[in-house]
C-alpha cells in the first residue's frame, strides 16, 4: 500500500511539472537591474539556476531569487508587476489569474503588451548567420533613417538619412498617384516636408527615394495613421504612463509603450521612445534588446545586430 502510495504521488509531482514546462507563459521579464548583487532564474523545466536573459517569458512555477541590490521587474500576462529583491526570493511566477471581464481598462492594454513581448524574446535568425559584430556599413553610403517602413501619428514628417557631408541629395516621395514632391540639390540634414508641397493623406503608403550622384537610390516606405486608429492607440499610450502605473518602473513603462507602438507598426516612434529611456538607463539590457528588435524590422540590420550585441555584453552568460 506504502509503495502504492509513493507511485502515485510520483506520478502526480511529475505531471504537475510536465503541465507547468508545457505550459504557455504567463509572464515577461522586463527588467534586470544587477547593482552590487546578482539575479538568477531556475525554470520550472530546469534543475539549474542560470543567469536570465532580456525578455524572458516565464511559466508558472519558475523562480527568480535576486541579492544584494539587485532587482528584477516581471509583468504578468494578465495585468500586475512584481519587482524581485532579496526581500522577497525566491519569486514563485503564479497561474494566471482568471479575469472577471468588463472594467479594468488599464489591466486590459497591460495584459495585451504583456502577451506581445513574451514573443520577443528571440533574436532574428540572421544573427546566426553574421559575426557577431556585424559589418560597418560605409558612413558615406546614402541611407534612410527616417522614416522607414512605419506608421506615423498624425504630425509633421521629417526625412533623415546617413551619408557623407560632402554630398548634394535629391529627395522624392511617390503616393497611389505618383511622383507627389521633390527636392534636390539638399545637403545632409533633417528636412521637413514642407507645408506647400501636397498634403499627405492618412492611410495612404508612401515611398520616399534618396539619391545621391554615383550612389544606388535608398527608398522607405510610410504612411500615417488614420484618424480613428490614431484615438484609440493615443487613448491606450496615455494608460501607460507613470501615473497611471504607479507600481511599475519607468524602464518597464517605457517598454510597454514601446510594445504597443510597435504592435501597432508605429517603429520610428517606438524607437525615440526606447533610445530616450536607455540614455537615462544605459546598463538595462532589455531596453537594447527591444530597440535591436525595432532595428530589425525597420530593415537596419547593422543597427539591429549592435543593440543586441549590448544587450548580450549587459546581460552576463552562463558559462
Amino acid at each position: 500500500m506504502r509503495q502504492r502510495l509513493t507511485w502515485l504521488i510520483a506520478v502526480v509531482v511529475i505531471a504537475g511539472a510536465a503541465l507547468a514546462w508545457a505550459a504557455d507563459p504567463v509572464a515577461v521579464l522586463t527588467e534586470v537591474r544587477r547593482g552590487t548583487g546578482d539575479v538568477r532564474i531556475k525554470l520550472v523545466s530546469e534543475e539549474d539556476w542560470k543567469s536570465p536573459q532580456p525578455l524572458m517569458s516565464l511559466r508558472p512555477g519558475d523562480q527568480l531569487r535576486a541579492s544584494g541590490d539587485a532587482r528584477a521587474v516581471v509583468v504578468l500576462s494578465g495585468g500586475g508587476v512584481k519587482t524581485v529583491t532579496t526581500e522577497n526570493s525566491p519569486f514563485f511566477v503564479p497561474l494566471p489569474i482568471a479575469s472577471g471581464g468588463g472594467g479594468d481598462t488599464v489591466r486590459t492594454v497591460v495584459s495585451n503588451v504583456a502577451q506581445f513581448l513574451v514573443g520577443k524574446q528571440k533574436e532574428p535568425a540572421y544573427l546566426r548567420l553574421t559575426s557577431r559584430a556585424g559589418t560597418q556599413p560605409r558612413q558615406d553610403l546614402p541611407l534612410i533613417l527616417s522614416p522607414r517602413e512605419t506608421r506615423l501619428l498624425p504630425g509633421p514628417v521629417t526625412f533623415v538619412w546617413n551619408g557623407a557631408d560632402t554630398l548634394k541629395y535629391s529627395i522624392r516621395v511617390f503616393g497611389p498617384d505618383g511622383l507627389g514632391w521633390s527636392e534636390s540639390n539638399l545637403p545632409r540634414q533633417p528636412l521637413a516636408y514642407p507645408p506647400a508641397a501636397p498634403p499627405l493623406r492618412a492611410g495612404v503608403r508612401y515611398v520616399w527615394e534618396l539619391r545621391a550622384e554615383g550612389y544606388p537610390a535608398d527608398r522607405a516606405q510610410f504612411e500615417l495613421v488614420p484618424d480613428a486608429d490614431t484615438a484609440r492607440i493615443s487613448s491606450e499610450l496615455a494608460l501607460l504612463k507613470p501615473g497611471a502605473l504607479a507600481d511599475y518602473p519607468s524602464s518597464t513603462v517605457a517598454l510597454m509603450r514601446a510594445g504597443l507602438m510597435f504592435e501597432e507598426g508605429l517603429y520610428q516612434t517606438a524607437l525615440e521612445e526606447l533610445l530616450a529611456n536607455s540614455a537615462v538607463n544605459p546598463d538595462e539590457p532589455t531596453l537594447r534588446f527591444m530597440i535591436g528588435h525595432v532595428y530589425d524590422r525597420m530593415g537596419l540590420r547593422y543597427q539591429a545586430t549592435q543593440a543586441f550585441n549590448d544587450a548580450r555584453m549587459l546581460s552576463p552568460q552562463d558559462k
